[in-house]
């Protein structure tokens, strides 16, 4: 803020001196700009209230109030010197909301911006997990332990990378549920109501067995996405059956074991 406050300062006295000087259109963007940056340091400064999901749901909406903001700072195209933490908090903003592409775009400007320095890098990892890209965030975390072998950041990413990489191989339960990452409960509980039925056994009397196993598979992709903690625990790649292992991939006809209602139920979706 420093920066747009000497800014300002220079562009009114010049200004003073010759109203209608070629500064006077850089000073209006300059005004705009320092108000933007006002009402996201507001946004981002604000405390949030309240516990567990009333607390996520808060501190959600504030990033994507945030996230608004930022490009709407980026829009007016500001000098090179703001660019750097605008990128850094678009790119955090995006990831944090889970919006893909945007924080794949932005966490890439950034680490472009600043040269791959270690903290860019952590970032950028950071989107290449949220973009399901396994193999390059590992790629990633590794090049900054290359770096910093102490960095903690990049070694519990590491850790996570190849968690949720050697779970990918298992059974998915977003699009299981035809849902993005993003979705909100509400989505996942529409979605998953829409999916029962349709694989309801009743519904389904000329193949009573393949539709019951499906209907139960979508019944434990629900019982974990419509659960916050235990949702929270799968987006990071941690086991959430109680049976570790159990859910890797088998070799029968591509599809996928599963433990539901104490019985191991397979899967396979075309």
């Amino acid at each position: 803020m420093g920066n747009t406050e000497l800014a300002l300062r220079h562009f009114r006295e010049a200004l003073k001196l010759d109203p209608e000087h070629k500064c006077k259109a850089d000073y209006k963007q300059a005004k705009k700009l320092t108000k933007i940056m006002d009402k996201i340091e507001e946004v981002m400064g604000k405390d949030v209230e309240g516990k567990g999901r009333q607390k996520q749901l808060e501190r959600e909406e504030q990033y994507e109030e945030a996230r608004v903001l930022l490009a709407d700072a980026l829009d007016l195209t500001p000098p090179a010197v703001y660019r750097s933490s605008l990128y850094r908090d678009l790119c955090i903003c995006n990831t944090k909301t889970r919006k893909q592409e945007e924080a794949m775009s932005m966490c890439k400007k950034h680490n472009d911006h600043e040269g791959g320095s270690l903290s860019s890098r952590v970032l950028f990892a950071e989107a290449l997990l949220l973009n399901e890209a396994y193999e390059e965030a590992i790629a990633e975390y590794k090049k900054v332990i290359e770096m910093d072998e102490h960095s903690k950041e990049a070694r519990e990413g590491l850790q996570q990378a190849e968690k949720l990489y050697k779970r990918s191989k298992e059974i998915d339960y977003y699009k299981l549920l035809n849902v993005s990452k993003s979705a909100s409960s509400r989505e996942i509980k529409r979605a998953y109501h829409k999916l029962a039925v349709e694989y309801h056994p009743d519904k389904n009397p000329e193949d009573r067995d393949a539709a019951e196993i499906k209907f139960k598979a979508v019944a434990q992709a629900y019982e974990v996405l419509s659960d916050d903690d235990m949702r929270r625990k799968y987006d990071a790649g941690e086991d959430v059956t109680g049976n570790p292992g159990e859910g890797e991939q088998q070799g029968q006809q591509q599809g996928h074991w599963m433990h539901h209602g104490g019985q191991h139920v397979h899967v396979h979706f075309r």
